[in-house]
């Protein structure tokens, strides 16, 4: 054999040996990715199975291990197909090189006529043999180029299918039969600070479990337990005191709820529930959650400013009386979303409220209703001193309205504000407040902050009722700040300030902190003032 063909079959034996042992690799890793599929459907039918020797989350864990050694291996062949690839366009300019030496040097001496023409058969026979070689050579290289378009389409799939596979967990872990779960768990460091009484520092927690459940695609019903006093509608929290004693654990909300397929626009609950309406602490705290009806007509309007129209009413047993008049509440409200911009939004409520027989309220404050913050409401006694109702009758016109702008991805701006009128008070019986919210809390290291400013007067609304946190539930004038952090999806940090004081302490003297309470009692009561309270709320907040 010549020297150049032998040339020729060492470049061309070295490359055909190089490729086999590349697609001798790839094809190593396809069957290990495939038998890696295999194993996640495997174990997704373990789980559907109700196998519970392993927890969900061990599963995708190492599956993402796995994933992440594929995605090397990938790399690593990408590479080597890279090199594998120079090399062959090396070779290849060698072969040209080799292939023009033998073309010059197949111009034979005139004298032998027969030994060109043997010697160029001789040089087009290895012309094609490396041709032919070089064909083969390149179709192996495209061949392994598929293979690993392939590999890298399976591995895509295989993540998808694993992502599927973790939230089908997740949804499989919250879920038991026809029934969600969720809650959240808040523990908070709370400190008092005002001048003439003692300062004061309690740590508390909150606990609450909901359940969901679905009967059809009209009827659902839920049930939350929840911690807190069983005679203080109005706060879930419970102080770590009590040398240790078990914290109560109650119903909280348990209700029923149908939509009609035939009418989509109504809404019928019944039980002890969420607001059907849309309310602020001005009126009604956040963790009181109504008993009774409720009936929602809601209707989306294809327009270019209204976009939606609902109607609401509420009819709430409040006590039942065996051998005298119940007390309830009846109440409605329209709410109006209008859109004024791509980026503004504003809405409008207007609700009427009235409590019937309010007078039972009164009379329950101190036995079986015991409120976070003490009555500061207008009293009506009897001869002995008893307590026998409130100075007034309570009907509530309540407006509010709610502008958002979206100034920032991250810090969108809400505006706030609420009036209440006690249209059967005699006196003092309005009530504002206004509120400017910026940020959300939506993504991980969000920031959310704002400001509210709150006036209460004495016989505005119901003490009973509403915000558990101000320095009085009525006669007051309050600020609030707050600030909230989303460290992660399921867990904020929060740290909320209270800082008010009794408008007219002169309304309220037993209010009025003891060490300054004498300029309020004596003769000279132009000295009487209510020093500024300001408690303090750090809260971390896990949800489930």
């Amino acid at each position: 054999m010549s020297k150049p063909k032998a040339v020729l079959k060492f470049f061309s034996a070295s490359l055909i040996l190089t490729v086999w042992c590349q697609g001798r690799l790839l094809a190593a890793h396809g069957g290990t990715e495939e038998a890696h599929r295999k194993g996640v459907q495997a174990e997704a039918g373990t789980w559907s199975s109700g196998e519970s020797s392993r927890t969900a989350s061990d599963s995708p864990a190492a599956m993402a291990g796995m994933i992440r050694e594929m995605r090397e291996q990938i790399n690593i062949q990408r590479k080597q197909l890279e090199k594998l690839q120079s090399a062959l366009a090396q070779q290849q300019a060698e072969l040209d090189r080799v292939l023009r030496t033998i073309e010059a040097k197949s111009a034979p001496p005139q004298a032998s006529a027969d030994a060109p023409a043997a010697s160029g058969s001789d040089i087009r026979a290895e012309q094609n043999d490396a041709s032919r070689e070089f064909e083969l050579i390149k179709g192996e290289l495209e061949a392994i180029a598929t293979s690993a378009a392939e590999t890298n389409q399976r591995l895509t799939k295989l993540e998808s299918e694993t992502a599927a596979y973790q939230k089908s967990n997740d949804g499989k872990i919250r879920q038991i039969g026809n029934f969600n779960f969720s809650g959240d768990i808040r523990t908070r460091y709370e400190p008092f600070f005002q001048e003439g009484a003692p300062d004061r520092h309690r740590e508390r927690i909150r606990v609450r479990l909901n359940m969901l459940g679905r009967v059809s695609d009209e009827i659902s019903g839920g049930l939350t337990l929840a911690t807190g006093s069983l005679d203080n509608p109005i706060s879930t929290n419970r102080t770590l005191t009590g040398f240790f004693n078990r914290k109560s654990f109650a119903v909280d909300k348990a209700y029923i709820t149908y939509r009609p397929k035939y009418a989509k626009f109504l809404k019928l609950e019944a039980g002890k529930f969420a607001y059907p309406w849309y309310r602020t602490p001005l009126t009604f705290d956040s963790d009181l959650n109504p008993e009774g009806f409720a009936e929602t007509l809601s209707f989306d309007i294809k327009s270019p400013v209204l976009k939606n129209i609902t109607f609401v009413g509420f009819q709430l047993p409040i006590n039942e009386a065996s051998g005298g008049h119940d007390s309830f509440v009846l109440g409605g409200q329209i709410q109006t979303h209008l859109r004024i911009s791509p980026k503004a939004r504003l809405a409008l409520y207007g609700a009427g409220i009235n409590i019937n027989r309010a007078d039972s309220i009164a009379v329950a404050l101190g036995g079986d209703l015991r409120p976070s913050l003490p009555n500061s409401n207008t009293l009506r006694m009897n001869r002995n001193g008893a307590v026998v109702g409130y100075a007034t009758k309570f009907v509530y016109l309540d407006a509010i309205m709610r502008f958002e702008l979206d100034t920032h991805p991250r810090f969108p701006t809400a505006i706030l504000f609420n009036f209440v009128n006690n249209t059967r008070g005699s006196r003092e019986r309005s009530g504002y407040w206004a509120e400017v919210t910026f940020g959300n809390q939506s993504e991980v290291k969000d920031v959310q902050f704002g400001y509210s400013f709150i006036r209460i007067e004495k016989d505005a609304v119901i003490g009973a009722w509403n915000e558990s946190s101000m320095r009085s539930a009525t006669n007051v004038r309050s600020h609030r700040l707050n600030f909230s952090y989303l460290f992660k999806s399921n867990v904020t940090g929060q740290f909320t300030a209270w800082i008010g004081k009794l408008a007219n302490p002169l309304d309220n003297t037993s209010l009025v902190p003891s060490g300054v309470r004498a300029a309020c009692t004596g003769a000279a009561v132009s000295g009487c003032r209510d020093p500024y309270l300001k408690r303090l709320q750090f809260d971390l907040i896990y949800k489930f």
